[in-house]
């Protein structure tokens, strides 16, 4: 593999191993020890939950940096670039430093196989070590228990709200699910908890671990207004800091707690509020105008983060008509989400999500869509035509939603200024 780019690298990855998905840590942790990474000497801030995750991790690393902390920030998937999956003090790893990685790793791993997502996971934690990083921020992939991110221990642990996804994998109820995110915490290190309530099997399994909870409305609380209020845990005060756009409070406020704990006394509301102010996370409610239409992007990829995306939809109404583009992975609730869209949109498209076999035909979303009452021509699905035609038919003051998987919400950011 010698003097092969990343994009050698990516395509080898993806041909690397049987599975796109294979969950356990024997492999991964095996050629974590080979590389030296295990134990872990970084400090360590995992996040889990089913949605919200991302806005943790952002909003955690823009904090910790205010606070003088260099960062090393690991996410999944991408929008645009691989790069973006490993951000070392607020900036995506260029290619050279990820290279060097896959080379060090595929030079260690001898026989063992790994998934794309396992190679990643360790050049991030690779790449961080290298870089000398302060706190190393972890987005659980998948469940949290075998996701390759728990291959080290978590010094502070988040888990954000709890429902329904990744079935196949996870388990059909959110009581079975609950346990595989707990699971990143460990023994006597803080837990923070986003949400007042969760299935009884999450706190049944904290317990079992010996981890510090930190309940939301119980050791801590928020409140919003005009600003998010956080009330520390530990009788440590009160700060106010503003919500970044398209994010919600209470995940907001979880990364506040989170980092008040990682960085004790030295903790700053000033300073949170003032990253947090200029903070904005990509594809998450993100808006934009194009041609003199509002545009919102957000991967919303579940029923739950659908509900969210719909109400806030109507919590900030369009001045015109509101149109979607929609597309997803095969193990998703389609028509629960295809229902809660047809509340906020006068019609949709189905989209095309190229070279990824997990895809739902477009035509299965389309079917869907159809179905639920939402006005939905069945015409080409590529992002390119579904892009023309969201363009064609809408006017100045419209609105067009582009949502459902990283790759849909990708596909139309390539077209987009500053993007091509």
């Amino acid at each position: 593999m010698a003097d092969r780019s990343l994009r050698d690298w990516l395509q080898h990855l993806e041909r690397l191993h049987p599975k796109n998905i294979d969950l356990g840590l024997t492999r991964i942790s095996a050629v974590g020890r080979i590389l030296g990474l295990l134990p872990y000497t970084i400090p360590v801030l995992t996040v889990a939950g089913t949605n919200g995750k991302g806005s943790v991790v952002y909003s955690s690393e823009v904090m910790l940096r205010a606070h003088g902390r260099r960062t090393g920030r690991y996410t999944s998937p991408h929008l645009l670039a691989f790069n973006e999956r490993i951000c070392i003090d607020g900036e995506d790893a260029p290619d050279e430093a990820i290279v060097d990685a896959f080379e060090t790793i595929e030079a260690a791993r001898g026989d063992i196989t790994l998934t794309y997502f396992e190679f990643a996971t360790l050049a991030a934690l690779w790449l961080f070590r290298e870089q000398a990083v302060d706190v190393a921020i972890l987005e659980v992939g998948l469940g949290g228990r075998l996701d390759a991110s728990n291959m080290v221990d978590a010094d502070l642990a988040v888990i954000t709200a709890i429902d329904l996804d990744h079935q196949h994998w996870l388990g059909d109820t959110v009581e079975a699910i609950a346990p595989e995110k707990a699971a990143i915490a460990r023994a006597g290190r803080p837990v923070v908890l986003a949400e007042p309530s969760y299935p009884d099997s999450l706190f049944s399994t904290l317990h079992d671990l010996g981890a510090a909870v930190l309940r939301a409305g119980d050791a801590w609380s928020w409140r919003h207004g005009e600003q998010l209020e956080v009330k520390l845990a530990g009788d440590r005060g009160r700060v106010s800091v503003p919500v970044p756009a398209g994010l919600r409070p209470g995940n907001v406020a979880a990364a506040v707690q989170a980092v008040a704990c990682m960085v004790g006394g030295d903790f700053s509301g000033d300073a949170a509020a003032r990253a947090l102010a200029t903070l904005r996370v990509p594809g998450r409610r993100e808006r934009r105008e194009v041609a003199g239409r509002e545009l919102v992007l957000d991967v919303a990829h579940n029923p739950a983060a659908m509900g969210a995306l719909v109400q806030w939809l109507g919590e900030h109404p369009a001045s015109g008509r509101s149109y979607a583009a929609l597309g997803l992975m095969e193990d998703k609730d389609l028509d629960t989400m295809a229902g809660q869209l047809a509340e906020a949109v006068d019609g949709a498209w189905a989209m095309a999500i190229p070279s990824i076999d997990r895809a739902l035909e477009p035509e299965q979303v389309w079917e869907a869509l159809d179905h639920a009452g939402i006005a939905a021509p069945q015409a080409e699905f590529s992002c390119e035509s579904v892009w023309e035609r969201l363009l064609e038919g809408t006017g100045p003051g419209d609105r067009i939603i582009i949502c459902g998987s990283f790759h849909t919400v990708a596909g139309i950011m390539a077209f987009l200024p500053g993007h091509a």
